[in-house]
C-alpha cells in the first residue's frame, strides 16, 4: 500500500484525517442522491450512518475480535481480519438498509418539511439509543475497536459508493428521481 507510508512515517494524525475525508466523501455522495437528485430534504443521514457504524463496530468488538486474537500474528491473521472487516461492513449496511426500509414505509408519501421531520426524528432516536445503551459504551462510546480499516478499504468503498451512485442516477430509477 503506497498510502501506508504515512502510517510508517509516524504521521498517524494525517492518516486519520485522510480516512475521515474518505468516510465523509461517502456520506456526501449518498446525501447527494436524496437531496441533489431526488430533491428531498432528509435530515436522517447521520442517524443511518451511526447505526451502520455502531452495528459494524459491535460485530467486530464482541464477535470477531475474540476469534481473530486466537490466530498468531502474520498473514493468516491479516487475511482473516480483512475478511471479517468486509463481513462487518456488509452487516452494517444490511442493518442500515433494514432501518431505512422501516423508516421509509410510513414516510413513503411524505415530501419536504414532513420528510425532514420524520428523518430528523429517526436520527434523534438513534442518538438517544446509542447514548443510553451500555453495551455500546453509552455516552463514552464503544471502545476497543481494532484498526483493521486502512486507506485501501476506505477508498475502495469511496469508489464503490461513487460508482453505485453514478450508475443509479443514470438508470431508469435515477431518471425518475429527476422527473
Amino acid at each position: 500500500y503506497g498510502l501506508d507510508a504515512i502510517h510508517i512515517a509516524g504521521m498517524a494524525y494525517y492518516e486519520r484525517i485522510i480516512v475521515l475525508v474518505g468516510v465523509n466523501i461517502m456520506l456526501a455522495v449518498s446525501l447527494n442522491i436524496i437531496s441533489g437528485h431526488a430533491g428531498q430534504f432528509s435530515l436522517g443521514h447521520a442517524g443511518f450512518m451511526a447505526l451502520g457504524a455502531y452495528f459494524a463496530s459491535f460485530l467486530t468488538v464482541f464477535y470477531f475480535l475474540p476469534y481473530v486474537s486466537k490466530f498468531p500474528e502474520g498473514t493468516q491473521q491479516w487475511v482473516l481480519q480483512n475478511a471479517l472487516l468486509l463481513v462487518a461492513v456488509l452487516g452494517g449496511g444490511v442493518a442500515t438498509g433494514i432501518a431505512g426500509y422501516l423508516v421509509g414505509l410510513p414516510s413513503l408519501r411524505l415530501r419536504g418539511d414532513y420528510l425532514a421531520i420524520v428523518t430528523l426524528g429517526f436520527g434523534e432516536i438513534i442518538r438517544v439509543l446509542i447514548l443510553n445503551t451500555d453495551k455500546v459504551g453509552a455516552a463514552r462510546g464503544l471502545s476497543g475497536i481494532p484498526k483493521w480499516a486502512n486507506f485501501f478499504w476506505v477508498y475502495f468503498f469511496v469508489g464503490l459508493t461513487t460508482l453505485i451512485s453514478w450508475r443509479l442516477v443514470r438508470s431508469s430509477v435515477g431518471r425518475a428521481f429527476l422527473a
